[in-house]
This record gives structure tokens, C-alpha cells and sequence, in this order.
């Protein structure tokens, strides 16, 4: 009974170390991934983008709950005929600030133009948006990993960053350099 039990304690170790290397390792290339992007767009000048899906973060609360601060949306460029009212899209504002929000109306008379309103806003927006400025509609996001990127973009965050895959590489050498230690022990 005593050996039943110590022999499943093992099991149970071994699978729980599996899935801590499984969990670190996807996590390391989420990271290497998110260093990959915005190495990519430092260099092109360009928003960070996966498959001509734009990256941005969410830094105001206009449209919470939909969209929490810190949120990482992904938008996908469309014609601007393709928007329909209820879509949220992300457009150039007047300056060069970058707006997320809900079409609540679109007009047609003079050009193609959105009424576009925040989800915790009382009102709409008191100009249209042109069907120029428009950069797409939002399809996806991820609550908070914003806050991870905009970290990852200063300098402290690269430098913690490559300190924690420093250390892993080397914790990782360090147990391979045991175990041939100790296989080499053992025979």
C-alpha cells in the first residue's frame, strides 16, 4: 500500500514538473514573440501587427466594460464600406492620438462618415469620423496583456526581460551539466 502510494507521489511530481516546464516554455515564447513585435515595429515605424492584425493598447476607460484599460486589442483593417453600425472601430483622432469606439450611426452625405460613441460615455462623439482616418475594426482583444506590452516596450522591462531568460539559460545549463554529473556517476 505504503509502495502504491509513494509510486503515484512520483507520478504525480513528475507530471506536476511537466506541466510547470510546459507552462514556463509557453510563456517564454509569448514573450520572445511580444520582444519579436515590437523590435519589428521599432525598426519599420509601424504598430505592432500579427497577420495584418494591428496591436494597440487601451489607456482610456471610454469603453468599459467592453474594453478594460490595459486591454490589448487587435484590429483588422476593412473598407470602410464593410463597417456596419455596433462594429467597434479604431481610427485616427483629430490629433495623432489613436480612438477605439462604437459605430452608432453612419452618414453618407458628403463622404462616407461614422458616428462613433463610447460604451461609457453619455454621448456621442461631437465629430464624425471620415472613412479616411479609419484604421479598422476591432475583432479581438485580451484583457490586461496590454499592460505586458507597454511594460516590454520600456527599458526596464527589456532589461528584466533578458535578466529572467538570462537566468532561466542558465539555470537550464546548470541542470544539464548535473545530469551528465550524475549519469556519469552512476555508471
Amino acid at each position: 500500500m505504503v509502495n502504491n502510494t509513494n509510486k503515484m507521489k512520483v507520478k504525480i511530481n513528475k507530471l506536476l514538473k511537466i506541466i510547470d516546464k510546459v507552462v514556463f516554455t509557453i510563456l517564454l515564447i509569448i514573450m520572445f514573440a511580444m520582444i519579436f513585435l515590437l523590435l519589428k515595429s521599432r525598426i519599420t515605424g509601424k504598430e505592432p501587427s500579427i497577420n495584418g492584425h494591428k496591436m494597440y493598447v487601451v489607456d482610456s476607460g471610454s469603453m468599459t466594460p467592453t474594453l478594460k484599460i490595459g486591454s490589448l486589442i487587435f484590429v483588422k483593417e476593412v473598407e470602410p464600406l464593410e463597417i456596419k453600425i455596433g462594429d467597434t472601430i479604431t481610427y485616427r483622432g483629430a490629433d495623432t492620438s489613436i480612438v477605439t469606439h462604437r459605430v452608432t450611426n453612419i452618414e453618407d452625405n458628403n463622404g462616407l462618415k461614422f458616428i462613433t460613441k463610447g460604451d461609457a460615455n453619455e454621448t456621442e462623439d461631437p465629430m464624425p469620423v471620415e472613412a479616411n482616418r479609419l484604421v479598422g475594426k476591432v475583432v479581438f482583444s485580451i484583457v490586461y496583456l496590454g499592460f505586458v506590452l507597454e511594460f516590454l516596450k520600456s527599458k526596464s522591462g527589456l532589461i528584466l526581460v533578458s535578466i529572467i531568460i538570462l537566468v532561466w539559460i542558465i539555470t537550464q545549463g546548470l541542470k544539464a551539466y548535473r545530469g551528465k554529473i550524475n549519469a556519469g556517476n552512476k555508471s
